[in-house]
C-alpha cells in the first residue's frame, strides 16, 4: 500500500418499494487534485503553534490517500480522514439533512452557517429521488427515519439496519436500528443487539416489525447519527458479509460482494473517527472494494466499529476548501485530466468541521 499525506422531515408514508432502494445502489448510485503541503514524515497531529497543520487541516484532523493492491491484480484508490477529538476537542462530527444537494454545497452551506469551519464532507445514507430512506439524527432530533418496510421477491420485510452515532458524552456507538412510534405519536430510533431474524439468503423474514419489547431493545439516545448499512465491523471483527444478507441489501442494488465505489464511517477503540471513500468502476484505475474488503480496510485503520454508507455514484470525498478529491463514478472518463467532476445530489451527508 502506498500512503501520502494528504424531525423531522416528512415521515416515510406507507411501505417503501424495492425499486426506491435500488435507485441508491449498484450502477445507479453506487491523479487527484494536489493536496496542499507535501507532508514529509510529519503525521500532522500536533498542528503547530497556530493550531493548523501545514497542509491546511486543523490539529487532530488528517487526510490521507491510499492505493491498495487487491486480489486478481486489481487496485483500489481512495481517501480517508482521521479525526482525533482528544487532540482537538473543537472538532465536530455533524451529519446533515437537506432536500438533496451536492456534497460541495453541503460544505459551502456549513461554512456560511456560522457553526464552524468545514474541512471534510462525505456522502451519507441511502435515498430514492430526493427522499432519504436512512436514519439521520441532528442535535438529538430525528430528521430522517430509516426504512420501515420494503418488499423482496414479493415478501414484505422489516429491515433492522446499521447506524453510527455520537452520544452526549462524545463517544461513538454503532447499533442496528428500527424506528418506533411512541406514546407522544412521534417516532424514535430504537437500538437492537443484532439485525434480528431476517436473512435474504434463505428469503426468511420477520413476520412482524420489531417492538420496544423485543429482547435487547432500547431507545437510542444519540446526539448525532447517520444510518445506512450494512454493519461492516463490530467489536473489531469483519461482519460485512453476514450483515449484508441479514440487513437485506442484495435486492436493493448495493452489490456488496462485487467491487464498486464505497463510503464508510467508523471509530477506533480510543475514540478516533474514520471516514473513507474509495473510487471504483475504473475511475483513476480503481476497481473499488467489496463490502468485506472495505471492512478489512477499516480494521486496518484501527476501527473496532464501522458501517457502510451509500456508494456508487454517490461516493464523494470533499476536502479542505470545498474541493472534491476523488473521482465520483458519474464523472465521464477514467482520468481526472480534463474531466468535469459530477457530484450527485444527496439528502444526507457527513460534515467534519472545527468549531469557531
Amino acid at each position: 500500500m502506498k500512503s501520502k499525506r494528504i424531525f423531522w422531515v416528512t415521515l416515510l408514508a406507507a411501505f417503501l418499494a424495492c425499486g426506491m432502494l435500488a435507485s441508491c445502489g449498484g450502477d445507479d448510485h453506487q491523479t487527484p487534485p494536489a493536496l496542499s503541503g507535501d507532508g514529509g514524515d510529519d503525521d500532522g497531529g500536533d498542528g503547530g503553534d497556530d493550531g493548523q497543520d501545514e497542509d491546511g487541516y486543523p490539529a487532530g484532523l488528517t487526510v490521507e490517500t491510499f492505493t491498495d493492491e487487491l486480489s486478481g491484480g486489481a487496485q483500489c484508490l481512495g481517501f480517508y480522514a482521521v479525526v482525533d477529538f482528544k487532540t482537538n476537542p473543537k472538532l465536530l462530527f455533524r451529519p446533515k439533512f437537506s432536500g438533496a444537494k451536492t456534497p460541495t454545497t453541503y460544505f459551502a452551506d456549513f461554512a456560511e452557517s456560522g457553526d464552524g469551519t468545514p474541512y471534510v464532507v462525505v456522502n451519507g445514507g441511502y435515498f430514492g429521488g430526493s427522499t432519504s430512506v436512512s436514519l439521520l439524527v441532528e442535535d438529538g432530533e430525528m430528521k430522517s427515519m430509516a426504512a420501515q418496510s420494503d418488499v423482496c421477491n414479493g415478501q414484505t420485510y422489516y429491515p433492522v439496519r446499521a447506524a453510527f452515532g455520537q452520544m452526549a458524552d462524545g463517544s461513538f456507538e454503532t447499533a442496528w436500528v428500527y424506528c418506533l412510534r411512541a406514546a407522544d405519536n412521534r417516532f424514535y430510533p430504537y437500538a437492537y443487539p443484532s439485525p434480528l431474524d431476517n436473512d435474504e439468503r434463505t428469503e426468511t423474514f420477520m413476520p412482524e416489525p420489531p417492538t420496544a419489547s423485543t429482547e435487547g431493545a432500547h431507545v437510542w439516545e444519540v446526539e448525532y447519527a447517520i444510518g445506512a448499512g450494512p454493519m461492516l465491523v463490530y467489536d473489531g471483527e469483519n461482519v460485512a458479509e453476514e450483515n449484508y444478507w441479514k440487513e437485506v441489501f442484495e435486492h436493493g442494488g448495493v452489490l456488496g460482494m462485487s467491487r464498486h465505489p464505497r463510503t464508510s464511517i467508523g471509530a477506533t477503540a480510543d475514540g478516533k473517527l474514520i471516514v473513507l471513500v474509495c473510487d471504483g468502476r475504473g475511475k483513476r484505475g480503481s476497481a473499488g472494494f467489496t463490502l468485506p474488503e472495505l471492512a478489512d480496510k477499516m480494521i486496518s485503520l484501527g476501527c473496532v466499529r464501522a458501517i457502510n454508507l451509500d456508494g456508487g455514484g454517490s461516493s464523494t470525498f470533499v476536502g479542505k476548501d470545498g474541493k472534491v478529491l476523488n473521482m465520483p463514478s458519474d464523472t465521464d472518463g477514467t482520468t481526472l485530466e480534463g474531466a468535469t467532476i459530477k457530484e450527485r445530489r444527496i439528502p444526507t451527508a457527513v460534515v467534519i468541521a472545527e468549531a469557531k
